[in-house]
């Protein structure tokens, strides 16, 4: 198998306009558009409250038709969620990413260690440790990879790795109650979904290192199936997950807990290597990256809301044949059109290309989909303070109108050393603004090392940064840009991984 090369960018046509058509509703903040029932949860109790949000793009095909209207999801620091009169009543027009307003603060993690499974209150801080072999239904002792909570907090899913003994899975959980004052939780195991057979080897592309600079770490090959990047389909219900040691594409149907009739998707020269297709917020563009060296290649889908499928739509390279970035984690939308990414290689392998003269180091990208083009916005930076990106960029987010990227110390011959939190003022995207640098023994814990998974809660007021390395799971204030709260190993976490907060997408 090979890195994805071929680039061609077909314009984008509306397949299907969503009209609504409701009254006034009550809106919490940046919630997710998922088709869900309204009930609300006893379990968890959450107010919050809305922001209003301004249009500042549209989607349109070159004739100047709108086919989706854009939201400024970079907020540019406004927050009304403190205001006299409480939260905003807004029209769905105004905010169409409402879903309800049962949106819960909890967030879900595994631990690679240990396979226990986290769930993270954001709002009172509390923790609560859960032993998932203890559940009846659960598949065994099986390594966990990556995690999904529905908005309302009462479905989780986890996936797992394939051993000798196991099938990788996708495991689907109902959470019956929690009691955040007691520490204690209930879940019930719905379902367990086979991904594949035990003992499956990854189909990875075999890549050797060339230099002195560009590693070929062994976390990263030599291992059967893992199955990464869950994301939720806005307005449907379907929730996808990659095989980025593969070249399939696994969709699920939420409501009934099955793998859809067409799972999984393969699409040659498109979906090898992918880490999370990354919906934006209407449901009608996906964007999937490159989890691989020398893979420089964003692809661009049109799903299908009704039934699922995927349509491939073009790809964005980073860069061009003869110099480009490559190895994407993350895709982070900034509204209907744009989007940001950031690059891993640090220089060439074996893979590279004789056409390649040069491998950009770690970057932020802007890639406009209408237009199938990227642009460098956020160079590379050889030392901790410069206005740049320092480590591998491995997550991204963009809230309150700053650019957030988490680098990692992965890919390089000395692993796992440090890791940082960079943060840049985005009010004009095309030209970002270094603030700071947050650096271990400093902002970050000491000792904190590869700052791997970020996940906005849904009122953009914090940012929850996994470090499945030195084993810290950290709550930002996104006003402020100060670490407000640190769950590590005193509390009890190993190498906590898949973090995600409930009302995101990813």
């Amino acid at each position: 198998m090979t890195s994805k090369k071929k680039i061609f960018l077909a314009p984008l046509v509306a397949s299907c306009i969503l009209t609504l058509s409701v009254g006034e509703i009550q809106a919490t903040d940046h919630t997710s558009p998922l088709k869900e029932g309204n009930s609300p949860s006893n379990d968890l109790s959450s107010t919050n409250a809305g922001k209003m949000r301004t249009r500042v793009d549209s989607l349109r095909e070159k004739n100047g038709k709108v086919f989706a209207d854009d939201d400024d999801y970079a907020d540019k620091g406004r927050d009304h969620r403190r205001g006299k009169n409480g939260p905003k009543s807004l029209s769905l027009g105004q905010h169409p990413d409402v879903y309800n307003d049962q949106i819960q603060p909890v967030a879900t993690a595994i631990d690679y260690h240990n396979g226990m499974i986290y769930l993270f209150n954001y709002e009172n801080d509390k923790l609560i440790i859960i032993d998932p072999t203890t559940l009846p239904g659960w598949p065994g002792n099986v390594p966990l990879q990556h995690t999904v909570v529905m908005p309302e907090g009462k479905r989780i899913y986890i996936t797992s790795d394939n051993t000798k003994d196991h099938p990788s899975y996708i495991i689907a959980l109902s959470v019956n109650e929690i009691n955040w004052d007691t520490r204690l939780a209930s879940l019930t195991v719905n379902a367990v979904l086979a991904a594949d057979s035990p003992n499956n080897p990854s189909e990875l592309p075999f890549v050797t290192p060339v230099n002195k600079v560009q590693a070929i770490p062994n976390w990263l090959i030599g291992r059967g199936t893992q199955i990464h990047g869950p994301t939720l389909l806005p307005y449907s219900d379907f929730l996808y997950f990659t095989e980025f040691t593969s070249d399939r594409i696994r969709v699920i149907n939420y409501k009934t807990n099955e793998f859809v009739s067409f799972d999984p998707i393969v699409i040659p020269g498109y979906t090898e290597q992918t880490h999370g297709v990354n919906f934006n917020r209407s449901g009608t563009i996906g964007l999937g990256t490159g989890y691989f060296f020398d893979n420089s290649i964003i692809d661009i889908y049109r799903p299908n809301r009704e039934t699922g499928e995927l349509q491939t739509v073009g790809q964005i390279m980073l860069g061009n044949e003869k110099k480009h970035a490559a190895f994407t984690h993350f895709v982070y939308w900034l509204d209907e059109r744009y989007a940001v990414t950031a690059s891993m290689q640090l220089d060439k392998t074996s893979l590279t290309p004789s056409t390649t003269k040069d491998i950009i180091p770690p970057s932020v990208w802007l890639l406009d989909t209408q237009e199938g083009t990227a642009k460098e916005i956020v160079k590379y930076t050889n030392h901790a303070n410069g206005h740049g990106v320092f480590r591998s960029a491995s997550d991204i987010a963009v809230v309150n109108g700053k650019l957030y990227i988490a680098e990692e110390d992965t890919l390089d011959y000395t692993f796992g050393n440090d890791g940082y939190i960079s943060v840049f003022d985005l009010t004009d995207r095309e030209k970002p603004r270094f603030i700071k640098r947050l650096r271990p023994g400093f902002e970050l814990p000491k000792g904190y090392a590869v700052a791997h998974t970020i996940s906005p809660t849904p009122d953009h007021r914090h940012l929850l940064v996994a470090s499945w390395v030195s084993g810290y799971v950290l709550k930002i204030d996104t006003e402020t840009d100060t670490v407000t709260k640190v769950w590590g190993p005193s509390d009890g976490l190993v190498k906590p991984h898949g973090i995600f907060a409930a009302g995101g997408l990813r």
